[in-house]
């Protein structure tokens, strides 16, 4: 008995040994995760994202400045995902992809965001609360939250389940901002970029969030206006490190106009919960009523911030721990019918579609404050160990019962791999089609033809060889012609070698005027802007990463409330 406490009391006493378990924990925790949930079961977006990670793969193979469409969607017609759905986090896995191929990589890529994403809460905790027990109590409960494992399996929602990956480090650059060194400013810079690189809605609500912890601490701007300075110098050069997404999407957005802008996929209204559904996901993760899975915090985070009820005293840190979980209860309560979301402000936010969507940051509220209060009530290294074990069995039987769920509903349910009319091609609502187009049935009965204006031009030897459309063309006068592909601004067009006018058709295809007769090829080349923001965001980084060697080199005194 004597050993073991000698043990656990030299891992107590050594940041680095307490660390080096946790990471431990955390890799078997998410190894056992993909054991649990295999084999894969596709949810409601996982085709989808598969189709991106495919098209990203195939786009390193051949442009260094990542410009590509999705040429093979839509029987070859082409889908610009890209420019209205960041793929910036998913290079190295698409490169891990064409070593191996596209499952393995996209299993690898969920391994390796749940290692980061615990590693990241570990650390944003750490620093704010100054309590390494607490930094990774909360980073397990974060990490294998049952919201996260749903956006993961249950909803194949990949950009929403990254996104927890990066939402501590934002929490970590507001602390720094508030209260700690604001020369460490780039901290939220890099959270709120990766943000942006993973998911826009996502990005939004964490907006939403910061503001209001902004306000809840405006006094701290009030003692020392240079943090506000700080802050905005922040989200001033955000911008030229999303450039490479965040303006070739506006390009494309005044350029045309798509589907989700005037016929939305989903509405608030639609998907508000009810208060039966509230109550169970608060247990969700071992008791599912009716065996579907109902969103919500879980049982282990309800159970967790229950502990606040045996903390006794008063201190600043146990007020931000407080203010965690109020903030986390308004969330859920803003997921339900009774949330008054036609009123202004709150029908400003109605494209995140899913009220919902605010359990990814009730978990992680909830989580913090957890950690924290178990670190208060837990005094002695034994205690904590066993209490740490308990945490670890818990998630286990939770993962499990929740991957026999999965397992039970989503592989019964015969969802065809191959991209269909029948699935919508595996593109969802088909969201960033321009409006001009009719309809998906239009494109399939229309196919691969090539409509001419002239009744005596012929088309010859047409071919898609990849990115690449071909075919000869014979006319004695100018001539316009309709082509198979989906128009985004972009496409280039060449006839003997000689540049063409792109234009859009009325039925928001690409559109090409020709002259002479010839062989003409068509592809999707990118603009100017989309190669310019490229160079601007590796600058941008560089940039960035230079600064922040320089600060660490000159080890300038830390700035500490």
């Amino acid at each position: 008995m004597k050993q073991i406490d000698t043990i656990l009391n030299r891992i107590a006493s050594s940041r680095k040994a307490q660390f080096w378990l946790f990471f431990t924990l955390l890799g078997l925790l998410s190894v056992t995760m993909v054991y649990l949930y295999s084999p894969f079961c596709p949810g409601h977006d996982s085709y989808f994202h598969f189709r991106r990670l495919e098209a990203l793969m195939d786009g390193l193979k051949v442009s260094p400045f990542l410009i590509y469409t999705d040429y093979s969607a839509i029987e070859g017609y082409g889908y610009f995902t890209k420019g209205f759905y960041p793929d910036f986090v998913l290079i190295p896995f698409a490169f891990i992809g064409n070593l191996t191929n596209l499952d393995f990589a996209y299993q690898f890529m969920l391994f390796t965001m749940t290692v980061f994403c615990g590693i990241f809460t570990y650390l944003s905790v750490n620093r704010i609360y100054k309590n390494t027990y607490a930094a990774a109590i909360s980073a397990l409960l974060y990490t294998f939250a049952i919201y996260r494992l749903l956006d993961i399996y249950h909803r194949g929602a990949l950009g929403e389940a990254l996104s927890f990956t990066f939402i501590p480090i934002v929490f970590w650059g507001i602390y720094e901002i508030v209260k700690g060194d604001y020369r460490k400013w780039y901290i939220i810079t890099i959270g709120f970029s990766l943000l942006i690189f993973t998911h826009a809605i996502a990005t939004l609500l964490m907006f939403v969030t910061t503001v209001i912890f902004l306000l809840i601490y405006y006094k701290s701007f009030v003692r020392e206006p240079k943090r506000i300075l700080y802050l905005i110098l922040a989200g001033v050069f955000t911008i030229p490190i999303v450039s490479c997404f965040l303006f070739p999407m506006i390009e494309q957005l005044l350029s045309n106009t798509f589907y989700y802008q005037t016929n939305p996929l989903m509405k608030i209204k639609d998907n508000l919960l009810g208060t039966y559904s509230i109550f169970w996901g608060l247990f969700s993760g071992i008791v599912y009523p009716e065996r579907k899975f109902i969103p919500g915090t879980g049982l282990l985070l309800t159970c967790a911030i229950v502990l606040r009820l045996f903390v006794y005293g008063k201190s600043i840190r146990l007020r931000s721990a407080d203010i965690c979980v109020l903030i986390g209860l308004i969330y859920i309560f803003a997921s339900s019918y009774l949330f008054p979301w036609q009123l202004f402000p709150f029908n400003k936010l109605f494209i995140i579609q899913i009220p919902w969507r605010l359990y990814e940051f009730s978990s992680f509220l909830f989580a913090v404050a957890s950690g924290y209060y178990l670190s208060l009530i837990l005094q002695s290294n034994t205690r904590r160990f066993m209490a740490g074990g308990v945490l670890v069995i818990c998630t286990i039987v939770m993962m499990s019962n929740d991957a026999k769920m999965y397992h039970d509903v989503r592989c019964s349910l015969g969802i065809v791999r191959e991209s269909t009319f029948e699935n919508n091609y595996h593109l969802i609502g088909l969201e960033y089609l321009p409006v001009k187009v009719p309809s998906i049935e239009y494109l399939a009965e229309r196919g691969d033809d090539i409509i001419s204006m002239q009744p005596g031009t012929s088309i010859t030897d047409f071919g898609r060889n990849k990115e690449v459309v071909s075919f000869g063309v014979n006319t004695n006068e100018n001539e316009i012609l309709e082509l198979p592909l989906i128009y985004y601004k972009g496409y280039t067009a060449k006839l003997n070698n000689n540049s063409l006018v792109v234009s859009e058709s009325n039925n928001g295809l690409v559109q090409v005027s020709i002259n002479e007769s010839g062989y003409v090829e068509v592809y999707y080349e990118g603009t100017i802007l989309q190669k310019i923001s490229w160079l601007i965001t590796l600058f941008s980084i560089l940039s960035l990463c230079a600064y922040i060697f320089m600060l660490k080199r000159n080890k300038v005194n830390p700035i500490e409330k």
